[in-house]
């Protein structure tokens, strides 16, 4: 028996990057959306806990429900498989009703695709079907928060991130953004999106393909889901100070 599920990161602030990496930094900033200076740090801090709020709590789920059908194929564990995709199957179709999910076409996403499918490997069988520009339902199974800004060699603000870093460490993620922002470190926030249709289209290709003994078809066939992950900036906080 597989161990219970867990979500697709453990939470926000476990997989918050704050890399000092001038690669990274310099990726992220030709991709996010303009800076948007805030009134007060109170406004950003709630504009903030509305942006993690579109988090879709069945969508990480289910995701990670996908995650777990696959390794269950892989070691063999069929019950397991069959037990897994079917939990995936009804989480995304319990989505559709949470609203965290919202439409937007695939080419406004503020992430360019480079960006979107780095560290993975998609061949134009396992990309979504053409939208022709159209909007589609994205579902929000993620959220990472990332440096905005090349801060390699600003001591200050090099010295911030690792305070920023502690402060997260021990759970204090307003401290953190305190540290940041009173450093003028500017941090963008990233939401890891599914197309909403597509995916339960897939999933429940996969289920029957699960339930028909043809795991290896079925594991395929959610690889074919998971290269549909995308993802969106939706946002800045803690800009430069003038």
């Amino acid at each position: 028996m597989l161990d219970n599920r867990t979500s697709h990161f453990a939470t926000l602030l476990a997989t918050t990057l704050l890399s000092t990496s001038s690669l990274w930094a310099a990726n992220v900033a030709s991709a996010a959306t303009p800076p948007v200076k805030l009134a007060a740090a109170s406004t950003e801090q709630a504009g903030l806990d509305m942006d993690v709020g579109k988090i879709s709590a069945d969508g990480a789920t289910a995701f990670t429900d996908i995650l777990l059908t696959r390794r269950a194929i892989f070691e063999g564990h069929t019950d397991d498989a069959k037990k897994y995709v079917a939990l995936a199957e009804a989480g995304f179709n319990k989505a559709k009703s949470e609203g965290a999910v919202y439409e937007k076409a695939e080419t406004d996403l503020n992430v360019t695709e480079d960006r979107a499918n780095s560290g993975k490997v998609a061949t134009e069988a396992t990309r979504p079907r053409a939208d022709n520009g159209a909007p589609i339902a994205w579902v929000p199974v993620d959220a990472s928060v990332a440096i905005a800004e090349d801060i390699t060699g600003n001591a200050t603000k090099t010295a911030a991130v690792g305070d920023a870093d502690k402060s997260l460490q021990a759970g204090d993620r307003d401290a953190a953004v305190r540290k940041l922002k009173g450093a003028g470190v500017e941090v963008a926030m990233y939401l890891a999106l599914m197309p909403l249709e597509r995916t339960i289209e897939d999933v429940h290709k996969a289920a029957q393909l699960i339930d028909a003994g043809k795991y290896y078809e079925g594991s395929q066939e959610l690889n074919i889901a998971e290269a549909g992950e995308r993802f969106d900036a939706i946002g800045r906080f803690g800009t430069p100070k003038e």
